[in-house]
C-alpha cells in the first residue's frame, strides 16, 4: 500500500502524528523563549499563570476533540506561509535590534501555520482560543505594560482608598502609589514597596476567563457579549484583590511586605473571576438561543 493510501484511508492519524512531529520542531526551534517565559513564571506572582496555560490548553483540546477531528484534512499551503511569515518577523527581531517581546510574539503565527499544514483551513477556528492563551502566556515587555497598567493601577488604587476610608474606624490617606491608613488598633501602608501593586494578575484574569468562556464552543453573539463584559470583569476582580489586600493589612495588622495578605487577596480574587465569567457564559437570553441552536447543529454535523 502506497504512502497516499494510506493518508487517505486514516487522514486523521496521519495529521496527528505529521502536527505532533512539527509541534516537537516548534518547541526545539524556540525553546530558549519557551525557557524565558517558564523561568519568568517561576520568578514572578504575576506571570505564574503561565505555568497552568499548557494545562488549559490541553483541557480545551480535550472538551473541542469532536470538532477538531471532524476539520482534520490534508493540510492548508497556507501553513508554510504562515510559518515563514513567523520566522522572518522572528528574525527581524532579533537583528539588528533586539525586541525580546516581538521575538516572543513571532512564536504565534509559526505555531499557527503549523496548525494549518499539518490539519486543515477548518481545524484553525477551534484552535484560536488557544492560540489566546498561548499569547496570554507571553510576558508582555516592561515598557509596554508599565504604559498598559498605569492608568487603571491609578484607579484601582484611588478607588481602594476610598473604600477603606469608608470602613468605621479607618481614616486613609493617598500619597503617590502608597495608600496609608489608620485604625483604632494599628497604622502603616497598604503593599509597601510592591511593584505593580494596583494591576497584578491581570494577564492572569484574563487566560482564566479565556479557559472559562471557551470551555464549550458558543455562538458568536454569546462571544461577543461576553468579550465586552470581560473588560469590566478583569478590573473589577482586580479591584477587589487590591481591597483585600489593603482589608487583611488593616485588620490583621499584617507586615507590609508581608507576602501572606498578597497571596491570600491573589487567590480570592482568581475564584471570583472564575465565578463571574462561570455565570455570565452561562446566562441565556432569547437574542442568543436561535444563534446558539445554529451554532450547535453546525458543529454537530461538522
Amino acid at each position: 500500500m502506497s504512502k497516499a493510501d494510506q493518508q487517505s484511508q486514516n487522514p486523521t492519524s496521519y495529521a496527528i502524528v505529521k502536527l505532533g512531529l512539527l509541534l516537537a520542531l516548534f518547541v526545539w526551534m524556540f525553546r530558549p523563549e519557551l525557557r524565558k517565559i517558564t523561568s519568568g513564571a517561576l520568578g514572578s506572582a504575576e506571570r505564574v499563570h503561565a505555568l497552568v496555560v499548557p494545562v488549559m490548553i490541553l483541557l480545551l483540546v480535550w472538551h473541542r476533540r469532536h470538532a477538531l477531528t471532524e476539520r482534520i484534512g490534508k493540510g492548508s499551503a497556507f501553513g508554510p506561509v504562515l510559518v515563514i511569515v513567523g520566522l522572518l518577523l522572528y528574525a527581524a527581531a532579533t537583528w539588528p535590534f533586539s525586541y525580546g517581546y516581538a521575538r516572543d510574539i513571532a512564536m504565534v503565527p509559526v505555531l499557527a501555520g503549523v496548525v494549518l499544514a499539518a490539519c486543515s483551513r477548518r481545524s484553525l477556528k477551534p484552535c484560536l482560543p488557544m492560540l489566546l492563551l498561548y499569547i496570554l502566556a507571553i510576558p508582555i515587555g516592561g515598557r509596554i505594560y508599565a504604559r498598559l497598567i498605569i492608568r487603571p493601577e491609578t484607579y484601582t488604587i484611588k478607588l481602594t482608598a476610598a473604600a477603606v476610608g469608608k470602613l468605621p474606624g479607618v481614616d486613609t490617606t493617598l500619597k503617590g502609589a502608597d495608600v496609608f491608613f489608620e485604625s483604632r488598633s494599628t497604622s502603616g501602608v497598604v503593599a509597601l514597596g510592591r511593584s505593580n501593586r494596583g494591576a497584578r494578575l491581570l494577564s492572569a484574569f484574563a487566560a482564566l476567563g479565556t479557559f472559562v468562556v471557551f470551555s464549550k464552543i458558543r455562538s458568536a453573539w454569546r462571544l461577543l457579549v461576553i468579550a465586552v463584559a470581560a473588560v469590566p470583569i478583569v478590573l473589577i476582580c482586580n479591584l477587589f484583590r487590591f481591597l483585600c489586600w489593603a482589608m487583611l493589612d488593616v485588620y490583621a495588622a499584617a507586615d507590609p511586605a508581608a507576602l501572606m495578605p498578597q497571596n491570600l487577596s491573589s487567590v480570592l480574587s482568581l475564584l471570583l473571576a472564575y465565578a463571574l465569567f462561570a455565570i455570565i457564559s452561562s446566562l441565556r437570553v432569547d437574542l442568543f438561543v436561535e444563534a446558539d441552536e445554529n451554532a450547535a447543529r453546525e458543529d454537530h454535523h461538522g
